[in-house]
């Protein structure tokens, strides 16, 4: 009887982890405008997270895709996963693959894109978002966003 009660128990725990895990997706679930990046400024980009479980999906309107996993560590609210780069995209970005992370810190979302370059050197992007749309933002979005 003991051993039936200690299974539920652990049971019950192990169930409220993992919906808690879960519950972890929705606080990325959105769409980000950009604030800071050190790739450069820019007023017109943003990103699409659709979450699937533990998974995210991730759409940005410059030309990169990603899928990352929700964990957690301590307090903080975590993603990790992997990306490319259309092979579209001039410079030094297009077709590449990258490895991502995503930390929410407040209302803010923080990113952390590492991109192997031509020459097998990693090249590091740390990016800002915050909650919604550029705000001169009157066109349609494109089609891509919409089938996340």
């Amino acid at each position: 009887m003991k051993f039936l009660r200690r299974a539920g128990i652990v049971g019950l725990l192990s169930f409220a982890f993992a919906t808690a895990a879960r519950a972890d997706g929705d606080a990325f679930a959105g769409q980000w405008r950009q604030l800071t990046s050190t790739a450069g400024r820019c007023d017109k980009c943003y990103i699409g997270i659709v979450r699937h479980g533990d998974l995210l999906t991730v759409s940005s309107n410059t030309g990169w895709q990603a899928v990352a996993n929700v964990e957690g560590f301590a307090d903080l609210q975590l993603a990790a996963g992997k990306g490319q780069w259309k092979p579209t995209i001039s410079g030094a970005y297009g077709g590449r693959s990258f490895g991502i992370q995503f930390v929410r810190r407040g209302g803010q979302l923080q990113m952390f894109m590492v991109v192997s370059q031509a020459d097998g050197a990693p090249l590091s992007i740390r990016v800002t978002f915050e909650k919604g749309l550029p705000s001169n933002r009157h066109q349609e979005l494109p089609a891509e966003t919409h089938r996340i």
